[in-house]
């Protein structure tokens, strides 16, 4: 789409998926919910990935227990996600609706709210000794190291580095296992 996603109307959007603006506009009637819908599927598909690529699969599993080297695998895994520059791209256009749109504010607001939610099921089962708001202050962290390096990292910012993806990497270990 060349006028890119924070300027589209949903006729736009209909156009470039190649269906009737009817149709898009009764599964979606305001943008606010075709946003709701890409960042709800963006956050299963990642939490599919991470189940794919740790042990972690039961949140309220309170048995569970992550190494240092399987959380490394997580981030690694949730970091491969920011590969994709239409990914990253679709992401900033969405955080630039939302400076100006408050229902889709409040979409972006729900989305990180289940984000941290499950990583602070993370942090909870891995230091359980932690009381719920310490876990999600932590998880907050981790997400924010997370989302910095994908603008960081992408097309608007620096080239990224094996050696600055493993030093990530390390510092969201490092604030999960407290180490």
């Amino acid at each position: 789409m060349s006028v890119g996603n924070a300027n589209a109307s949903m006729r736009d959007f209909a156009a470039a998926a190649d269906v009737r603006l009817g149709h898009l506009q009764h599964y979606y009637p305001t943008r606010a919910d075709l946003i709701r819908a890409v960042l709800e599927r963006a956050l299963q598909r990642s939490l599919e990935r991470v189940s794919a690529a740790t042990k972690f699969v039961d949140e309220a599993d309170t048995e569970v227990t992550l190494t240092e080297s399987e959380t490394a695998r997580l981030f690694q895994t949730l970091l491969a996600e920011h590969d994709d520059p239409s990914c990253v791209r679709m992401f900033m256009e969405i955080w630039g609706i939302a400076v100006s749109d408050k229902a889709t504010a409040a979409v972006v607001r729900d989305f990180y709210t289940q984000y941290v939610g499950h990583i602070t099921d993370l942090v909870s089962c891995v230091r359980p000794e932690l009381d719920r708001p310490r876990c999600s202050a932590v998880a907050a962290a981790v997400v924010s190291l997370l989302e910095g390096a994908a603008v960081v990292h992408s097309s608007i910012g620096i080239e990224g580095s094996a050696d600055s993806r493993s030093e990530i990497v390390r510092s969201a270990v490092a604030l999960v296992h407290g180490s």
